[in-house]
């Protein structure tokens, strides 16, 4: 009784939590899924337009070299003059003329673009000569404090027409401290119209560039950086300490989104190739900064969950707890009645369904109770007394002469034996085997004879729409049976596998010889029986149900089960327009 109460409990409690729960889960992990997948995506999506304008920005800076490559090109006898110039010893006044016209060309962009710091023109010659465009004109690199640009120019010069350099200009000033300026130079090449070279170098003020950078919108340790093919950090926002390995491996990666570990923290790095300088620039945001909103809303989302499953955990408790009571009050009142111990007073009011129910209980359990028993009682007198009624109607001498009469009669009408005698012998042979044999085991070879004459029967009755056929091991009919328990399983595949056929029915009576039981199967190709009632067959078969006819399905497999045990009767198999196969395992004495 205890499992029983137990098993309830946790029944009851399962049906009250587990359909409030579902949906809870469902949407919950439907909520967390989206919100990651959606925000993460948008996410992402914004960063790598963030650095799509960066992009933009930083190499618009730059493009102001491409117009003075163009302002050379447009005026190429020009430069050729400024060759000559660098290369003189004293200018003449037209020279100072000429000079003023060139120099004009990089100090209207210096002047216009507060980003640009300086910008020199050098033409190869010997004096080592350059047009810059924070001094007068033309400068001597000998007494010039920018000399680290012209180092560049011999360690690059032969490997592109375009490339950068990362420097610090120091300049000297009267009365005050020695100024220091980062810069990135831009060197671009060309060549004269006499074969000469010359280079354009292009000094960008790194403050104004990080300035801009950090006036964008970013998160919280967002690091934007900018790098030449050379892994040399051009632009960063902030400092950042990045080792080579970890320049090396952001350089050589294929996708635009990556996860590395720089430092000590993964960080979700974006980057954008640039083909016009050959840079790569790179977005770097710490994992738990970039991800820190669908995180919390995730984490909202699993705190409200949980709550939800906790509270709905509590109040499916508690109300669980009150059936259970209820019931439990129930199953007591119903154990004293069993037990004939005093039962409690009726409810004075019903007040829900609980109340209710005692009362209803308290008021009929009584009276069904007895009432049962006078069912039972009466139940079995009825079948005492039909069993008598039975007994003394079938007088066995009777109805062989009756039988044996109405043979007569029919050769005396006929004038010669036919189907009709044939019908009236096997049917007295029925009735001998049935009323005569006082025991309810009988030996094989007689319950065989029997079930014969009941196919020759049925075999005139239905002329050729079955044809039926005996498959026995050697030996078999000496082992005693129950008696009269193959006939009902033959009328059974007559009675619900020929009615609509269409074909021939085959039945098939097989009996094997086994060294603990006789396998006895009576087979067919009929109608067959459909799921749903081959599971209502089997389900009576399990239960006390009890048929109307007296011998049946249902009445042989019980008086199998009595015979043998409950754990023999009936097997039935069967598939709808395949066929029907009812077996039995009798156990051999």
């Amino acid at each position: 009784m205890d499992s029983l109460k137990r098993s309830f409990f946790i029944k009851n409690l399962s049906k009250l939590l587990i359909p409030m729960l579902i949906p809870v889960l469902i949407l919950g992990t439907l909520a967390i899924t989206l919100i990651h997948l959606y925000l993460k995506e948008k996410i992402n999506q914004e960063n790598l337009n963030l650095l799509n304008q960066i992009q933009m920005n930083v190499e618009m800076i730059f493009d102001e070299l491409n117009s003075i490559n163009l302002t050379i090109a447009a005026s190429a006898k020009e430069f050729l003059d400024l060759q000559n110039m660098l290369e003189k010893k004293w200018l003449d006044p037209e020279d100072f003329v000429k000079l003023a016209s060139l120099k004009n060309t990089i100090d209207s962009p210096a002047i216009a673009h507060p980003y640009i710091d300086s910008i020199y023109i050098y033409i190869e010659n010997d004096k080592q000569r350059f047009l810059t465009s924070t001094t007068g004109g033309v400068v001597d690199l000998r007494h010039f404090d920018d000399v680290s640009w012209y180092k560049g120019i011999d360690k690059f010069k032969s490997a592109d027409t375009v490339w950068t350099q990362k420097r610090t200009v120091i300049r000297k000033l009267v009365d005050f401290p020695d100024q220091k300026i980062d810069v990135i130079s831009l060197y671009r090449s060309f060549t004269l119209a006499n074969g000469n070279m010359g280079y354009i170098i292009l000094n960008v003020n790194t403050d104004y560039v990080k300035d801009n950078l950090n006036s964008l919108y970013k998160m919280s340790g967002q690091n934007i950086l900018v790098m030449d093919k050379s892994n040399q950090v051009l632009f960063v926002n902030h400092p950042v300490h990045l080792t080579s390995f970890e320049k090396k491996e952001m350089i050589s990666s294929s996708n635009e989104i990556n996860t590395l570990k720089i430092g000590n923290d993964p960080s979700a790095v974006f980057k954008l190739d640039s083909k016009k300088y050959g840079w790569v620039f790179f977005s770097t945001i710490p994992r738990s900064s970039l991800y820190k909103l669908p995180y919390q809303l995730s984490m909202v989302t699993l705190i409200l969950l949980l709550s939800s499953v906790i509270v709905g955990g509590i109040i499916a408790y508690f109300l669980t707890k009150r059936n259970f009571a209820e019931i439990d009050s129930i199953f007591n009142i119903l154990n004293n009645a069993e037990k004939g111990e005093p039962l409690p007073h009726l409810p004075s009011v019903v007040t829900d369904v609980h109340s209710l129910i005692i009362h209803k209980i308290l008021t009929n359990f009584m009276e069904q109770s007895y009432m049962k028993v006078l069912l039972s009682e009466r139940k079995y007198k009825m079948q005492a007394l039909e069993l008598s009624v039975h007994q003394s109607q079938l007088n066995p001498h009777f109805l062989y002469n009756t039988l044996e009469t109405i043979n007569w009669k029919v050769i005396s009408l006929t004038k010669r034996p036919n189907e009709i005698n044939q019908m009236i012998d096997h049917l007295g042979n029925i009735l001998r085997y049935s009323l005569t044999a006082k025991d309810s085991l009988v030996v094989l070879k007689d319950e065989i004879k029997h079930t014969k004459s009941y196919v020759e029967i049925q075999k005139i009755r239905h002329k050729d729409q079955f044809a039926f056929y005996w498959e026995c091991d050697e030996g078999v009919e000496n082992y005693y049976v129950v008696k009269l328990f193959l006939q009902p399983l033959i009328e059974n595949s007559l009675q619900h596998g020929l009615p609509g056929l269409g074909r021939t029915l085959s039945i098939k009576a097989k009996i094997r010889v086994f060294p603990s039981h006789l396998y006895v199967a009576v087979i067919d190709n009929g109608k067959g029986i459909g799921k749903a009632r081959l599971e209502e067959i089997r389900s009576k078969l399990k239960s006390n149900y009890t048929a109307n006819d007296h011998i049946g399905l249902y009445n042989t497999h019980k008086r199998l089960q009595l015979t043998y045990g409950d754990n023999y009767g009936l097997a039935i198999r069967s598939k709808l327009d395949w066929g029907t196969s009812i077996s039995i395992h009798i156990p051999i004495k």
